[in-house]
């Protein structure tokens, strides 16, 4: 039976990733044979995959990138509206982040495909290893209004990430019930779908829950695409594509489930690094500045080390993409 492989991809080598493993050729026998978080190396995991020989492997990270990139924006453009934009690419490799480059390659070494666009078009002769992103999916395949914001960042409460994370153990044990119910008998599948399980959880033991339920996510996406190609799209070209679900009625019984108001993320502010090209000259050596978010945009104040000028503008942005404005290197309460 065909294998499907889901990977929350860790930034680097040295942190875990959420690791799902699924096999079955229909949505009667799909079951999943492995669920864990770990960290992996680039040549052990690629190893490893490429032994499984799967028909679609799914990965939350870039697999492919040159500095004609557009897909993270394309994706922020199209999703910013529902908090869910993406991470910039060109920033994590400007850090060195690049695990997920370096996976794609070595599978593309072992005979595996990065073009998710044969597959797409129900040509299976070649193993796929896509690169998805899980709040877009999520968006779409459970019919929200925005993002569920479980992610522990500063100015979210451990309660806050509690209660949003059991929101997402609900839809997402609701989507696989109706996808593939026999991913459900996994005692590791059951274990992190508890709601039980997120009353007390925090630190590292939160965030392996989190890996742990979006490489289940980027797994089902992966049997989901691969049984039913038409409804998935490539959003890039040949210097990086996310695949992403169809703009379809997907769950038509999520949706009326998700109409309740979403979680309200308590407020914050932001610093930045980058500022845009159109600074004034005068303000490019090492200035000063103050970021506001207001509703709808970004009140932006520059000021030159001696003080002698500054610079204020208003910043319309659509959703909560920063990513066209500065480049953001630490959120503040």
């Amino acid at each position: 039976m065909p294998t499907f492989i889901g990977l929350d991809l860790a930034w680097t080598t040295k942190n875990e990733s959420g690791i799902c493993w699924l096999e079955g050729d229909s949505r009667e026998n799909l079951h999943c044979t492995r669920l864990e978080v770990a960290p992996r190396g680039t040549e052990s995991l690629a190893g490893e995959v490429a032994a499984a020989k799967p028909a679609v492997v799914t990965v939350d990270a870039p697999l492919v990138y040159t500095p004609q990139r557009w897909a993270d924006k394309e994706i922020s453009k199209i999703f910013g509206r529902y908090k869910a934009g993406a991470h910039s690419s060109h920033a994590a490799v400007r850090k060195g982040w690049t695990a997920g480059i370096d996976l794609g390659q070595a599978l593309n070494a072992r005979g595996f495909t990065t073009n998710p666009k044969p597959m797409l078009h129900d040509d299976r002769r070649v193993p796929a290893v896509v690169e998805v992103f899980p709040h877009p999916i999520h968006v779409r395949l459970f019919g929200l209004q925005e993002r569920i914001p479980y992610k522990k960042k500063q100015q979210r409460s451990w309660e806050f990430c509690q209660r949003a994370m059991r929101q997402y153990q609900r839809h997402l044990r609701n989507l696989i019930s109706k996808e593939a119910p026999g991913i459900l008998e996994h005692p590791g599948v059951q274990r992190r779908l508890d709601p039980a399980v997120t009353e007390s959880l925090i630190g590292v033991a939160y965030k392996r829950l989190d890996d742990a339920l979006d490489g289940l996510t980027c797994a089902i996406s992966a049997w989901m695409m691969w049984n039913q190609p038409e409804r998935w799209e490539g959003i890039g070209d040949e210097n990086g594509c996310i695949v992403v679900p169809r703009d379809l009625d997907w769950t038509t019984s999520e949706r009326s489930q998700s109409q309740a108001k979403p979680v309200q993320e308590p407020p914050v502010s932001y610093r930045a690094s980058i500022f845009p090209r159109e600074q004034p000259p005068e303000l490019r050596s090492d200035p000063e500045w103050s970021v506001k978010r207001i509703q709808g945009g970004l009140d932006i104040k520059v000021s030159s080390l001696d003080g002698s000028s500054s610079w204020e503008i208003r910043v319309r942005l659509e959703g909560d993409d920063l990513s066209r404005v500065v480049t953001v290197v630490e959120r503040l309460e």
